[in-house]
């Protein structure tokens, strides 16, 4: 079966197949382009939306990049300030004549480095001389102590002496 022989009647009207193709392909070809058409229109619309919703954005950013713009350049502002008072302050410090300073600060230091040494060797003396002294006064407090136990054996021995002699004088002279 063939095209050409197929037929259509429509209401009376009878239409050869090849016709009856021919219109459907251009029929199909008019409804994808109108799809087409339809469809392009559709992406045309969205586009200019978005580019409607960049165009917001960007003044938005304008804006904020005017601001920040701004708020950076009073902050640098500020920091040349900053900077311009620590320049001076360095100029009126005279960092520059901290050299010979530092240079006379290491020949001070040197010398207070070697005053320490002699005073540790000071130090070292004196716990020797107070070692020693501690140990003399252990001695003298002993030798003290002695000399007190002899003070008073003397005068108990002194007493007895005394008491003999009384004895002695009572014996000679009992009337006395």
């Amino acid at each position: 079966m063939a095209l050409d022989d197929l037929e259509l009647n429509i209401g009376g009207q009878s239409f050869k197949g090849v016709y009856v193709a021919v219109v459907i392909s251009f029929a199909s070809t008019l409804a994808g382009g109108i799809w087409t058409a339809s469809e392009f229109f559709s992406r045309l619309e969205a586009q200019e939306a978005a580019v409607e919703t960049a165009g917001v954005t960007a003044t938005t950013l304008q804006a904020r990049f005017k601001d920040l713009r701004e708020s950076q350049l009073e902050a640098l502002q500020s920091y040349e300030v900053t900077i311009s008072n620590m320049q001076q302050s360095l100029d009126d410090n005279d960092v520059q004549g901290l050299q010979g300073k530092l240079a006379e600060l290491g020949t001070n230091l040197e010398a207070i480095m070697e005053a320490q040494k002699d005073l540790l060797d000071l130090r070292d003396r004196v716990a020797t001389v107070e070692k020693s002294n501690a140990e003399s006064v252990l001695r003298v407090e002993n030798k003290v102590e002695s000399l007190s136990k002899t003070d008073e054996r003397l005068k108990r021995i002194q007493k007895e002496i005394d008491d003999l002699w009384d004895g002695l004088d009572s014996v000679v002279n009992p009337l006395g």
